[in-house]
């Protein structure tokens, strides 16, 4: 096994959605890919999300990565979850990570991330606006970056 091995790990695919499965011939199902969510008021919770990433390094290898999902202000809504996974002999490997009743404690962008040895692997914004609309003028719809 080569040195190093840990810096190679590259994410190709990080993405929430509505449900998510690896089929029985190891092909991933992806429903309902979003980067936004409504609420009536906060706090509030999200029923029912996944979190979904494509991650190729090297073959036969095991590793972990953790997801952290931080709100607006920066601060972690979830205790850092740490997923253990193996790349396959085609040196590819899926994480999906359900997630139930996730807290929404304000309104704005949320930062979801996927990192493997405290290196930063690659986020994915998800927006959280209230039913009428709108993130109370912090920022504008048109403004958001993936």
């Amino acid at each position: 096994m080569a040195k190093n091995v840990r810096n190679k790990i590259q994410l190709e695919l990080l993405a929430a959605c509505d449900y998510a499965i690896v089929s029985k011939e190891n092909k991933l199902r992806i429903l309902g890919i979003f980067d936004q969510i409504f609420v009536e008021k906060t706090p509030s919770q999200h029923p029912k999300m996944f979190i979904v990433g494509t991650l190729k390094g090297e073959p036969n290898y095991n590793y972990t990565v953790n997801l952290k999902i931080e709100g607006p202000s920066g601060k972690e809504i979830l205790p850092t979850q740490e997923l253990k996974n193996n790349f396959g002999p085609n040196g590819t490997s899926n994480i999906i990570a359900e997630l139930g009743n996730l807290p929404v404690s304000d309104i704005g962008v949320y930062k979801i991330s996927l990192s493997a040895d405290g290196k930063l692997l690659g986020t994915r914004e998800l927006k959280v606006f209230t039913a009428a609309g709108g993130v109370h003028g912090k920022e504008k719809a048109g403004k958001y970056t993936n």
